[in-house]
């Protein structure tokens, strides 16, 4: 599987984006550079609620954030995507995106690191509990295979 992964300066803006990256989004890397922070977003953006949430973030000390949520390409389309983003030494971030199979219609979700290893052991727990080969199994047995890949992917970033 290839990364897809970008590098966000402090405002969130895109300094540079693997081509996966590109392609899920669906703009070349002179139109994301050239886009402000938010220009995904579903919902019209709230000033405010943004500097709430980054503020509580600092707070915590900027933990390693994941979360799923619904993007709007700029030709429209509407796509499902697990990311997760790390902060660099420098003061940049580095994301990653995966496509998701979940509903578009899904409301977004934001965790931490933390939460994810909570979510991921949940997860691997349930996973003894289902039968063979049922549709729960798999879609748990995904959902680990996801959070697996995340982590790898926030782990390289550290390096």
């Amino acid at each position: 599987m290839s990364d897809a992964t970008m590098i966000l300066n402090g405002d969130g803006i895109a300094e540079e984006a693997s081509p996966e990256a590109l392609e899920i989004l669906g703009v070349t890397l002179e139109q994301l550079r050239a886009l402000p922070a938010g220009a995904f977003s579903t919902a019209t953006p709230d000033p405010e609620a943004g500097i709430a949430f980054r503020r509580q973030w600092e707070d915590q000390g900027s933990p390693d954030i994941g979360g799923e949520t619904t993007i709007r390409r700029l030709d429209g389309a509407l796509v499902r995507v697990k990311f997760a983003i790390a902060p660099l030494d420098d003061g940049r971030y580095r994301a990653v995106l995966m496509r998701s199979t979940g509903s578009t219609e899904a409301a977004a979700s934001v965790y931490t690191a933390g939460d994810v290893l909570t979510e991921w052991r949940a997860a691997e727990r349930l996973l003894t509990t289902l039968p063979p080969g049922s549709p729960e199994l798999e879609q748990v047995q995904s959902d680990i295979d996801s959070f697996r890949r995340l982590y790898q992917e926030l782990f390289r970033s550290k390096r």
